[in-house]
Order: C-alpha cells, then sequence, then structure tokens
C-alpha cells in the first residue's frame, strides 16, 4: 500500500509518499503527477522518506519524474540507493 499526500504551496508542489512504491501504486504516482498543476516540472519534489521499498517500475517512473526536472528526496538506505543510482539525466544506472 502507498499513501499520497499532495502539498501545493505555489509555485511548489511536493508529493510525500508512505509504504511501498510497488504495482499500481506506481500508476497511481504517475496519474497524480501528470494531474498535478504546475508550470515547471523543477518546482516538483517527491518526498521518499517513509517509503519502506520500490520496485522497478517504481524506479522506471522515478527516473522519468528526474529527467523531467522533479526533485527527488530520500532518506534510509534503500530510497538513497535508488536515487543516488539516477544519474543526471533520469537513466537508472545498474550496479
Amino acid at each position: 500500500m502507498l499513501k499520497i499526500t499532495v502539498s501545493n504551496e505555489h509555485p511548489r508542489i511536493t508529493f510525500t509518499l508512505s509504504g511501498r512504491l510497488v504495482g499500481p501504486w506506481v500508476q497511481e504516482l504517475r496519474q497524480c503527477w501528470l494531474m498535478a498543476d504546475f508550470d515547471d516540472p523543477r518546482q516538483c519534489r517527491v518526498d521518499l522518506r517513509d517509503v519502506s521499498f520500490i520496485d522497478e517500475a517504481g524506479t522506471r517512473l522515478l527516473s522519468q519524474m528526474t529527467r523531467e526536472g522533479v526533485s527527488i528526496q530520500a532518506s534510509g538506505c534503500l530510497t538513497k540507493a535508488i536515487v543516488q543510482s539516477l544519474d543526471r539525466t533520469g537513466v537508472h544506472k545498474h550496479g
């Protein structure tokens, strides 16, 4: 399960995630992101500090969001490792 809390502090929008970014919840985050009202993707942030697991689909979505200019905030070994594996172009680097 994943809880998505949206904080809209114009012009910045933050998606705070709690739980597991897996399966159908990846699509739910994608829909929230695509429907969000912001002019510049750099005004969007995803807070992963309360995420306990991210599957491959979730990693691909985070890569896409990073490529678009979204900033990702993480803490803990798992989320930090995933975020660090995204290079500046948002491509997930394996190994």
